[in-house]
């Protein structure tokens, strides 16, 4: 009982952190002192996401520094606490190639007139963020520090701690589901379900939290780039039934890099409730 307790008022403590910062950056648009930053963050959303994952990471090394003061010889970084471990340069390019392959799902949901009609919320993200004043913003805030904070959170912190009172299987699936929920609309927390389970696979079983950042920020900054330079519409161009095999193909290629790495990694593999988990230095 008093691991899971423990459990949820860590959990609870990262989420308020979040909440709080959040609502501190929406206060700014009420205050006089504050209006210019508010009109900037208004014009260029990815910065109000560069701002707010930065805060908040900023506020997250304090908190652990805190706790490691407070408990010396027990208390962790937040980098270790997340699993910052070096990754192989075969791993790297492994990774960027499955962050390709989502970056083509994506604009393949994104094209596909089907989809495009009944789950507006998808290519209105993409469309919202750039309304931004540089492709710089862009890319630094939903490219880069954006995914680099979910990823310390969900597959990093959550995830650890879910893991210390359930079954691997089990946490994979919960944090999978927190960060579902944490998605703008439903379209968009359906493809966040799965994409939660695969990158957290990926940092299980390469023991590192590098692989998911290196996919989803390779993914994701990649999405943006693609629409800016206009690669949508010559992809468009190619027609409906071409779109659907590059959509699928992207998700197969998806599916099959998260197998290949479950089957292969050398990650952790028992319960640490019944033993202890067994991390080692990733490999394939």
């Amino acid at each position: 009982m008093k691991k899971i307790l423990l459990m949820i008022g860590n959990i609870a403590l990262y989420l308020g952190i979040f909440y709080a910062v959040l609502f501190l950056l929406r206060a700014t648009y009420q205050w006089e002192a504050t209006t210019g930053f508010a009109r900037f963050l208004d014009y260029n959303p990815a910065m109000f996401m560069a701002v707010l994952s930065g805060s908040i990471l900023l506020l997250y090394m304090l908190l652990f520094r805190l706790k490691k003061s407070i408990w010396p010889g027990q208390g962790q970084t937040l980098f270790q606490a997340s699993r910052f471990k070096r990754i192989s340069f075969k791993n790297t390019v492994f990774m960027f190639g499955m962050g390709l392959a989502g970056c083509l799902f994506s604009i393949g949901l994104m094209e596909i007139d089907l989809v495009a009609r009944n789950f507006p919320s998808i290519p209105g993200l993409v469309n919202d963020m750039l309304r931004s004043d540089s492709i710089v913003f862009v890319i630094l805030g939903v490219g880069l520090l954006g995914p680099i904070y979910e990823e310390i959170l969900f597959r990093g912190l959550i995830y650890n701690h879910l893991r210390s009172v359930m079954p691997m299987i089990a946490a994979i699936i919960v944090q999978a589901a927190v960060y579902a929920y944490f998605q703008p609309s439903l379209s968009l927390s359906a493809i966040g379900l799965g994409s939660g389970i695969i990158y957290a696979i990926l940092c299980i079983r390469l023991s590192s939290i590098w692989a998911p950042i290196i996919l989803q920020t390779s993914a994701m900054s990649l999405i943006f780039i693609a629409k800016y330079v206009g690669f949508y519409e010559t992809v468009d161009k190619l027609g409906e039934g071409m779109l659907y095999v590059i959509t699928i193909v992207s998700l197969l290629s998806l599916l099959a890099g998260t197998v290949y790495v479950w089957r292969n990694g050398n990650g952790e593999t028992r319960n640490p409730v019944q033993g202890k988990s067994i991390p080692t230095s990733g490999g394939l």
